[in-house]
């Protein structure tokens, strides 16, 4: 078994202060050690804050064209069926009508 060994304290008072100071500079080299660890993290906290916020707002523009797009659609989907309805249709009146709903459709679409 190892043999142990036992702390004791320097004896005079000389030795004693130089035990305080190099325990004083030790946490203080820790404690400067820290605190740019400290700062370095601010830097990177900020660093996502901002990216969270370009990413906010890239998230907002992009749903405000996802329901741009969406009511595109849905008038793609109009404006086939009334090109539907006037090739289909019997009389000349029906066909009227449809061709007139497809242009109000392309209008509005196009006013926007």
């Amino acid at each position: 078994m190892g043999k142990r060994m036992r702390m004791t304290l320097p004896k005079k008072e000389e030795d004693l202060q130089k035990v305080v100071e190099e325990v004083e500079e030790m946490h203080h080299d820790h404690h400067h050690h820290h605190h740019e660890h400290v700062e370095g993290l601010d830097e990177i906290l900020h660093t996502i804050d901002v990216l969270m916020d370009v990413m906010n707002t890239r998230i907002t523009d992009l749903e405000e064209k996802v329901e741009f797009l969406r009511d595109e659609i849905i008038n793609l989907y109009k404006l086939f069926g009334a090109v539907v309805e006037a090739l289909t249709s019997r009389s000349e009146e029906e066909r009227k009508a449809a061709i007139n709903k497809a242009y109000e459709i392309l209008s509005k679409s196009l006013k926007k």
